[in-house]
């Protein structure tokens, strides 16, 4: 388990947090939740949190991913139904294709950042995963709600993004919002 308040590595036998005293929840009660794959102790028992630029990579990576995923779909319908350039039923697949883009990138983070993974493709290839403040994986509600609260982040010129580059723990907006964090493996 990984303390929310300072960052270090707690066994499941600690009743308190070594790094600041912060009591424990009890193993098996229904806060207590840990990382699949815990920091070892031995690696300096402080968890590394994902700053702006590997969150930035892992995001570049994901919409390259879903982007290609789209762009094929979109090109194997258009040859299916022959579709010509400035026909009416192009802009239908345009329209389409569009949609489903925005609830592909929906369905694919609230997914996969609640999975065992705890992590897109992207945010995985970078050895960076999703967590709740203990460390804990995200419930699916709590990925959804991330998901919706980037909207947040991206209004104000994408400042909500950039807090990850100066935060303590290095969250972004959508974090804070959805209580989660972005650590590094």
């Amino acid at each position: 388990m990984i303390c929310h308040r300072c960052g270090s590595y707690c066994s499941e036998s600690n009743r308190a947090c070594p790094g600041c005293g912060l009591d424990l929840p009890a193993r098996g009660s229904a806060r207590h939740e840990r990382l699949e794959t815990p920091p070892s102790p031995s690696s300096g028992s402080v968890v590394g949190y994902a700053g702006f630029w590997r969150r930035a990579a892992a995001l570049v990576l994901d919409r390259l991913v879903l982007g290609f995923v789209n762009l094929f779909l979109f090109v194997s319908y258009a040859l299916l139904v022959s579709a010509e350039p400035d026909s009416e039923d192009m802009k239908e697949i345009v329209l389409a294709s569009a949609i489903f883009g925005f609830l592909l990138r929906w369905l694919y983070h609230t997914v996969m950042e609640s999975s065992p993974l705890q992590a897109t493709l992207g945010k995985a290839a970078l050895g960076i995963l999703v967590t709740d403040e203990r460390g804990g994986r995200i419930s699916p509600a709590r990925a959804n709600g991330r998901y919706w609260a980037k909207i947040l982040s991206a209004i104000p010129l994408g400042f909500g993004f950039l807090m990850a580059g100066f935060t303590a723990r290095r969250q972004a907006l959508h974090d804070l919002l959805a209580g989660t964090l972005v650590v590094r493996k």
